[in-house]
């Protein structure tokens, strides 16, 4: 009786556990277009905070919404509604697939659909611990269940360099793209709406705090903590944290500050893999960017396009000249940077880059 108590229970718990969705659709109408873009999401997710799991999502939905396909969140409790919609193409990632039942599965193996995945490669277990990096592989299981359901191809946001960290992939044959993350041009725009206050920010950051990633952060910010402003969904132990910040605020404090540092995990300076979505949206929005030590940025941008500094030393002596006397350069690197965004890392063009890996030929309504 007590096992069958304690089954009943876990089931009950799993079945509240759910993502927390509270716009599935867009402006597009389900049906205006012969495609339906879908995010799968997994019980983790949840549309009320703006981490860059949800950015990132909100991006690709408005990407595909610009050149005229409507999109849908759909957790994976509601999986069985694919049926309902018109032509389904599929965003998802492994972290989805590990919560679906084997019925699920089957159902996903029907479509159309990309997975964004983990890195695989030898020595993968010890590269982490060596490095006292967080362990980001997965189970053989889990990506066994992934190769199973046939994705047409799988991705990541880590450039083509980078692409030794998920050898295993493309040894058991998958079809490896870079996708990475970009600026939403819906809420990142070209000229963001003046904020007074931010007049006078010499330089800003926005994003949250944790352990791990305080490596970087002491690194590279708190040296500046006295001419840095930091607007986050967490509390930093820095002196000038200023609370939560609205989405199109952050945009103007992008284009106002006189600096906006980039800053990444520790181990995307080594790996390459992982690199944020703060780069896209900082230059998308005309500000003056510059990144901790991550060669993989040079991947993305050239050197007139954004500072990318190879040591530590030169990323100090950089900060402190444009807190001086930045004028010289900011906009120089802020134009060509914006441009390169605006050319080569918006979310259209990831969903454009999209269609073509599935072998979907979509007539958009948009270039950009």
């Amino acid at each position: 009786m007590e096992k069958m108590f304690n089954k009943i229970k876990n089931n009950f718990f799993k079945e509240v556990k759910r993502a927390v969705i509270q716009n599935p659709y867009g402006e597009l109408p389900v049906g205006s277009s012969g495609i339906t873009f879908v995010i799968l999401v997994g019980s983790g997710f949840n549309q009320n905070i703006t981490n860059a799991s949800t950015t990132c999502r909100m991006g690709w939905a408005h990407g595909f919404e610009e050149i005229g396909i409507p999109y849908v969140f759909l957790s994976v409790s509601e999986m069985e509604r694919l049926d309902e919609l018109p032509n389904p193409i599929i965003w998802t990632t492994g972290y989805e697939i590990e919560e679906l039942t084997k019925t699920q599965k089957e159902i996903l193996r029907k479509y159309k659909k990309a997975v964004a995945v983990n890195p695989w490669f030898k020595g993968e277990k010890e590269f982490y611990q060596k490095n006292d990096y967080p362990a980001a592989n997965w189970s053989d299981k889990l990506r066994k269940e992934i190769i199973k359901i046939n994705p047409d191809f799988i991705f990541t946001i880590a450039p083509e360099s980078s692409f030794q960290f998920f050898k295993g992939w493309i040894d058991v044959g998958m079809k490896l793209v870079s996708l990475p993350m970009a600026c939403d041009t819906k809420i990142y725009p070209k000229k963001p709406k003046k904020i007074n206050q931010f007049d006078s920010v010499k330089m800003a950051f926005v994003g949250g705090y944790w352990e791990y990633k305080a490596r970087s952060f002491d690194r590279y910010l708190k040296p500046f903590q006295e001419h840095l402003h930091i607007y986050g969904y967490s509390p930093w132990p820095y002196a000038n944290y200023k609370g939560q910040i609205g989405i199109y605020e952050e945009t103007s404090l992008y284009h106002q500050a006189s600096l906006c540092p980039v800053i990444n995990e520790p181990h995307v300076s080594t790996m390459g893999i992982d690199v944020n979505e703060r780069v896209f949206k900082v230059l998308g929005s005309g500000g003056l960017a510059i990144t901790d030590v991550t060669p993989a940025y040079r991947e993305h941008f050239s050197n007139n396009e954004l500072l990318v500094p190879r040591s530590i030393e030169e990323y100090y002596e950089m900060v402190r000249s444009i807190i001086k006397d930045g004028e010289n350069i900011s906009m120089q690197y802020r134009n060509a940077g914006q441009t390169a965004v605006l050319e080569r890392h918006t979310y259209v063009i990831r969903a454009n880059t999209f269609l073509l890996q599935l072998g979907i030929n979509f007539n958009s309504k948009t270039t950009h």
